[in-house]
This record gives C-alpha cells, structure tokens and sequence, in this order.
C-alpha cells in the first residue's frame, strides 16, 4: 500500500485537454514575442525606450481597471504622470548632471550617464500627498485605493525603469573594454537583460513543466491554484542552471553578460553570477505570487485581455518587474560593492 502511494507521488500527470490549449497557447505567446521584442530589446535606444513607454502606459490602465472602480479622469491623470516619472527619473537626473557638469561636452544619451537606479522620494511623498488629499475631499476614493495606487505606481514605475537600465547600463562598460562598435552597442549589451529574461521566464517554463507533469502538492491554491511545491524547485534549479549555462556560453563565446559579472579568467566574479542565477528564480516566484495575490484579492483572473488568452500586460511581466529590480541591485552591489546602500 505504501509503495502504491509513493509511486502515485512521482507519477507523470497526464495532460488534458486544458493543459495541452494552455501549452499550445504558451508556445504561441513565445513564437510572437521573439518577433515583436527581439528586435527592440537587440537594438536598443529608442526602439526599447519605445517598447518600455508603451508598456508602462497600458500596464497603468490594467492597474486601475483592477479595482473595478470609475476613477475621476484627474486620477487617471495623476497615476499616468507619477508613474511616467518614476520609469524616466534615473534617466533624466543623470542628462541633468551631465548637462550641468563643466568636465563633460554634453550630449543627451539614454546610456551614457546613468549609474544607478533611482526613484525620486520627492516625486513619491507628492504623489502620496495627492492620492491622500483625494481620499480626504472624496467619499468614493478610499484611503484603500490611496495604498493600491500608490504601491502599484511604484512598483511599475521602478520595475520598467530597470528593465531600462538592465539594457542601458551595460553599453559605457562594453564600450570601455571592447570598443564601440555596432555590434557591441546592439547584440553584446543586450546580453545582460537577455540573461535576467532567461533567468526569468526560464523559470516559470521549467516550473510549469515540472509541475504540469509532477506536480502533486499545491503551494497555495487560493492566490495561484496552479502552482505546486514541485514545479517552484523543479523552476529553481532548472532555471537557475539554465541562465548560469547562458551566462557561460555567451562568455565562452567572447561576450560576457557584463564585464563585471565574468565567470573564468583573472577578475572571475563566478560566484555573483551563480548568487544572481539562483536568486532571480527565487525573486521571479515572488512576484508572480505578488501579482496574483492583487488579483485575487479584487477577484479578477487578468489584469488585461490585450494578449487575449495570456491576458494583459503585466500578467506576462509581473516576474519580470521583480527580477530586473533585483538584478539592478545586485549587479551595482557587485560592480561598485555595498556603497550603494549608503
């Protein structure tokens, strides 16, 4: 009896019908994805800058169709505004810098001054201020819709900001070791987002196949009814080993993700690159749950029908938001070490 039970355990589990139109459906989502973002991500500039701009503008219109509620069009306004603002704060304050710096001849790049992340908390107290005065002067905005807004504004807004600096920050330092030329401003300084993007939904693919074919304990069914225990190690291991075998076949190939994030030679930073292949899972696991638990909790199953059957937006970037947050921090935290946090 008790080996009956243990071999029920790891038995594959069959696909149904269900199933197989939702792999089938992945599939396709990935087929047009490599055709539509590809190329933006590989060209970089303003081709990426445009893809970021368009997503921020209708992840923000996903969000605040969430609660169900008719917001007054002055809200819709400030959300769009503040959340704008934080996506190009970094970008515009290091042009600013540079602009008013004597040492430096001017010219306004996406790539050549930014150093770091950055969110103005001037921007983030003024925003707070206008969604608290709203909920004072309005009986039908809420102090509740104060916080949603304001946390979901943010956290957009920094996670399409590092998806900005992911691709952008690379570019100064591939220039400075191996020369400006097309092919490094294109294909190699794409690399590092490509690497958090492998991380990323390489995680949720291996995760969703483990837990398609194995997965017997729920995680928790009531925020994401999906997932199992075995599909989030099945997600971690495998995605983790296949965004280090990225990072080391690129570097083999000559073009590592990023000068400081090498995995052989004198100046091998090996063990970063292995902390960031296993903590991206980890990250990307968190905000899915994230996501899916503001979901739940305004009883919606999408937060848009813009891809159709995958939803919106921000249900097919939500991981995403999480990993290049973190990936900015990490990366910053290796290349200039824990100054960043003073």
């Amino acid at each position: 009896m008790a080996k009956n039970n243990l071999q029920e355990e790891f038995e594959p589990i069959k696909l149904d019908e269900k199933k197989k139109k939702n792999l089938a459906s992945r599939i396709l989502f990935g087929a047009l994805m490599c055709v539509f973002a590809v190329p933006a991500i590989i060209f970089g500039g303003w081709f990426f800058f445009a893809l970021i701009m368009f997503c921020t503008l209708v992840a923000v219109y996903e969000f605040m169709k969430v609660p169900g509620k008719k917001y007054n069009w002055s809200i819709w306004v400030i959300t769009y505004v503040l959340t704008i603002s934080y996506v190009v704060w970094a970008f515009a304050k290091a042009n600013l810098q540079a602009y008013n710096d004597p040492n430096i001849q001017y010219a306004f790049s996406l790539e050549g001054y930014t150093q770091e992340p950055n969110l103005s908390w001037y921007a983030m107290v003024v925003g707070l201020g206008i969604y608290c005065f709203a909920a004072i002067i309005s009986k039908k905005f809420t102090f509740h819709d104060v916080v949603y807004l304001f946390t979901m504004s943010v956290l957009v807004g920094i996670g399409f900001q590092s998806m900005l600096f992911i691709r952008f920050y690379p570019v100064k330092d591939i220039f400075a070791v191996y020369g400006a030329t097309l092919f490094t401003s294109w294909v190699h300084s794409a690399l590092l987002l490509v690497f958090v993007i492998v991380a990323t939904f390489g995680t949720d693919t291996m995760a969703y196949f483990v837990g398609i074919f194995f997965g017997h304990h729920k995680m928790n069914s009531p925020i994401s009814p999906n997932k199992s225990w075995e599909g989030f190690f099945g997600g971690w291991i495998l995605g983790g080993l296949l965004a280090f075998l990225f990072a080391l076949i690129v570097e083999l190939s000559g073009h590592p993700i990023h000068p400081s994030l090498m995995i052989l030679g004198e100046n091998s930073k090996w063990w970063a690159v292995v902390l960031i292949c296993f903590t991206l899972p980890l990250v990307a696991t968190l905000g899915d749950f994230t996501f899916s638990l503001v979901k739940r909790t305004y009883g919606v199953k999408d937060y848009g029908k813009l891809l159709g059957a995958h939803g919106g937006i921000l249900d097919r970037v939500d991981s995403l938001i999480f990993c290049c947050i973190a990936a900015s921090i990490l990366l910053i935290v290796v290349k200039e070490g824990w100054g960043f946090f003073a």
